[in-house]
């Protein structure tokens, strides 16, 4: 447990996540800078809820179907500073995993996320060229609590992360969780076709919700750069 600085809680939004949940939930319990684990249970038809409340977690009943309204309900059942979001479908999730993320945001970081291990040639490309749509993050609260109720929507809350990260000039620190992988949408659906669509269907939001925010900052940048007309 964490014996200095501030309340660390891990929240993890689950949804028909049985055969991964318990061990996520054991590791986060196992990492010395978090306080308490939160299970959101997304609506779950599975032994997702029953599972993790015997490996340690506090499970809280979704009320809403979505990934960002589960994880804004974990927010509000905590009184935690530092979130520690976590997926429910991770596999080799470590402690130091999670170590990490929150030391990042103890020396100053606004965010930080850590990404799945996809080995020594597409890491490179993960981290520095495409939008970093990890759901292993941890923040203060105050920065999740800023986001509007239209941003929390779904799956585009990690999109909604980094943007607004990026509004209030903070600094975001990414990097790999050596060895860190997840159950895909593939292997869970137990179809490689619907999987398929389902991750290009998350991957749509996110990018939709990118587009919306260069959009609409660009659209503030020429207002801001456009004379002041004299009547």
């Amino acid at each position: 447990m964490n014996e200095s600085g501030p309340k660390v809680a891990a929240i993890i939004p689950a949804h028909n996540e049985a055969a991964t949940i318990a061990t996520v939930v054991e590791v986060a319990l196992r990492s010395p800078h978090v306080d308490e684990v939160i299970v959101v249970d997304n609506l779950s038809t599975d032994e997702t809820a029953s599972l993790a409340e015997a490996a340690g977690a506090r499970v809280i009943p979704a009320t809403t179907l979505g990934k960002g309204n589960a994880m804004a309900e974990g927010v509000a059942a905590t009184d935690a500073e530092l979130i520690v979001f976590l997926d429910a479908d991770l596999l080799s999730l470590q402690p130091g995993h999670i170590d990490r993320l929150v030391r990042a945001v103890h020396q100053g970081a606004g965010m930080s996320c850590g990404l799945f291990d996809r080995g020594p040639l597409l890491n490179p490309i993960f981290l520095r060229f495409l939008p970093v749509l990890t759901g292993q993050r941890a923040l203060h609260r105050e920065l999740f609590e800023s986001l509007q109720p239209e941003q929390i929507q779904g799956y585009r809350i990690e999109a909604a992360l980094n943007s607004r990260c990026a509004d209030l000039g903070l600094k975001r620190v990414s990097f790999v969780c050596p060895g860190l992988w997840h159950l895909t949408k593939e292997k869970k659906s137990g179809s490689p076709v619907i999987g398929f669509v389902r991750k290009v269907s998350m991957l749509a939001t996110a990018m939709a919700s990118y587009a919306t925010y260069f959009l609409r900052h660009r659209l503030l940048t020429r207002q801001a750069q456009s004379p002041t007309r004299s009547h």
